[in-house]
């Protein structure tokens, strides 16, 4: 069951060089993870990220001025997904979208 997770204002839309950016954010540091993390821009919605990290999988939705985050996975994980960790992966999503230029200085 996909649920919506966040939705994350920003001041600047993905473009071409934001887009690198997040891909290559998300291949540095997932060789850091404890879980294998595959990710993929959608062939037919450039505006939407897919993000598979067992047993979460993530869509990005990334719009003019916000950025929307859902989220699904087994219920056995989903009682895992504390509130602060919720919040962690906010605020881990919140420093990726500020390092790659959504945000105003």
């Amino acid at each position: 069951m996909k649920e919506k997770l966040y939705d994350i204002p920003i001041d600047h839309p993905l473009n071409l060089s934001r887009r690198k950016a997040i891909t290559q954010h998300l291949e540095r540091n997932s060789q850091d993870s404890k879980v294998s993390i595959q990710m993929n821009w959608d062939k037919n919605v450039k505006e939407i990220l897919h993000i598979d990290a067992r047993p979460f999988t993530f869509e990005v939705i990334f719009h003019p001025k916000k950025v929307e985050i859902f989220g699904s996975a087994p219920k056995w994980a989903r009682l895992l997904f504390t509130n602060k960790k919720r919040e962690e992966l906010k605020q881990e999503i919140k420093n990726i979208l500020s390092a790659s230029g959504f945000f105003k200085n």
